[in-house]
């Protein structure tokens, strides 16, 4: 029996992941290598297995000796395993934890452009971040503090609460649901 084996380096992990994080932004290869603490040339070689696969863009700035790298976003694959990356991060966070906590029994979900891993963070303005979306259903609304999680996540972690999937408007509810159910259940 054939079992799969993981293609990618540690390090091609931790760039793309990287990557991930900082998708809609270029970085160059030495600030790579400092967020992962890593040295330059390590980085380089890792680089261009991801760059083989077509998950990453790295064009070279002209009259100057720098890379700009960034993560495809117009490549499918690289948008599924950035979906999968971003589920990844939010379990790993350890929110889903903190939200069944302060709202037990309630359906929790993951929904918006994070959820689909269409999510960029830009460093121009805030406006050009994208958030997360987590819609709670079946309890009150509560305020919780999530400013660990924003800082966490880097990305600002917004809140929605209904009382029951029959008072949410149909085209939001579509949305919802074509979200990520991160605790409880869905009953139609």
């Amino acid at each position: 029996m054939d079992t799969y084996h993981i293609k990618w380096t540690n390090l091609q992990s931790e760039i793309f992941r990287l990557l991930c994080i900082k998708a809609g932004t270029s970085l160059n290869l030495r600030s790579i290598a400092r967020h992962l603490k890593k040295s330059p040339t390590a980085v380089s070689n890792a680089l261009k297995g991801l760059k083989k696969e077509e998950l990453i863009n790295v064009k070279k700035i002209e009259n100057l000796n720098l890379l700009s790298i960034e993560l495809n976003r117009d490549n499918s694959t690289a948008i599924e395993l950035k979906r999968v990356e971003n589920l990844k991060i939010i379990y790993e966070s350890q929110i889903i934890k903190t939200l069944r906590d302060n709202f037990p029994g309630s359906t929790i979900i993951l929904f918006g452009s994070y959820s689909k891993g269409e999510d960029i963070n830009s460093n121009k303005t805030e406006e050009y971040h994208s958030d997360i979306d987590i819609a709670i259903i079946g309890t009150k609304e509560k305020n919780i503090n999530l400013t660990k999680f924003d800082k966490l996540l880097e990305r600002r972690v917004v809140l929605n609460f209904y009382p029951s999937f029959k008072e949410i408007h149909k085209h939001l509810k579509d949305n919802i649901l074509n979200g990520i159910i991160l605790s409880g259940s869905v009953d139609l």
